[in-house]
């Protein structure tokens, strides 16, 4: 129940940080783009992953980021695609969210609950 909720409100959410055109039409959304597989990123200097599937604009992962001491945490995420937006969060409120660049790179940032976004490039592995 918790997890329905808590993706209620990430919808809830992307409805909002994406702006909409000024005295435009709204554009029917087109079929959602890929983004399942295995991504890898830099954090902090250390390599992060996260593993998407895919159930048309329904996305969930895990995300793997390893800690100072090397220790990796996981965080089960939630989350959609629009277009080449994609936001997922997890209970904690950590969000991953981004712009997909092409079918194997994305921009994006990482926002750990209560710390200031981390920028980056994730590059598909598989």
């Amino acid at each position: 129940m918790a997890k329905c909720t808590l993706l209620f409100l990430a919808l809830c959410w992307l409805t909002l940080a994406i702006p909409a055109p000024a005295l435009a039409a709204p554009a029917a959304p087109g079929p959602a783009r890929d983004i399942a597989g295995t991504w890898e990123a830099t954090v902090m200097g250390q390599s992060a992953t996260v593993t998407f599937t895919q159930n048309g604009n329904l996305i969930s992962g895990l995300l793997l980021v390893p800690d100072i001491t090397g220790k990796q945490n996981s965080y089960h995420l939630s989350g959609t695609i629009v277009g080449d937006f994609f936001a997922a969060v997890h209970g904690s409120g950590h969000m991953l969210r981004g712009w997909l660049r092409g079918p194997d790179e994305a921009d994006g940032e990482l926002t750990l609950a209560n710390a200031p976004p981390i920028a980056l490039t994730l590059r598909r592995l598989r």
